[in-house]
């Protein structure tokens, strides 16, 4: 038997098992984001494009999500990943920013 392929770069091995890839890119304004692709966990009650999976895109103030997961993006150019982030769906958050301190609420 051959050797197994090379993962993409920017593959995360998580456990020894699975495998994530993610990527970072800088946009042509100078914004970095981190794109990586989600899938749903088995037995969500996703619809539509987002059952098979989505592209998240995150930068320090935005977070986006493109549904279907394009072919081969993991090896795709940068100006390529920014025209995929063009095209994504602006999502609010509900998990604060990586790295950011988020200030306490006065929520009772």
């Amino acid at each position: 038997m051959g050797a197994a392929a090379a993962p993409p770069p920017g593959t995360i091995h998580l456990n020894g098992q699975r495998e994530m890839a993610h990527r970072e890119f800088t946009d042509s304004s100078g914004t970095t984001w981190m794109v990586w692709g989600t899938t749903p966990s088995p037995g969500s009650v996703l619809g539509g494009e987002m059952r098979d999976g989505w592209l998240t895109f995150e930068s320090d103030g935005e977070r986006r999500r493109l549904a279907p997961i394009p072919r081969n993006w993991e090896e795709a150019a940068p100006d390529r990943l920014e025209l995929y982030c063009r095209a994504a769906q602006a999502v609010t958050r509900t998990t604060p920013i990586r790295g950011l301190h988020q200030p306490p609420t006065d929520e009772a």
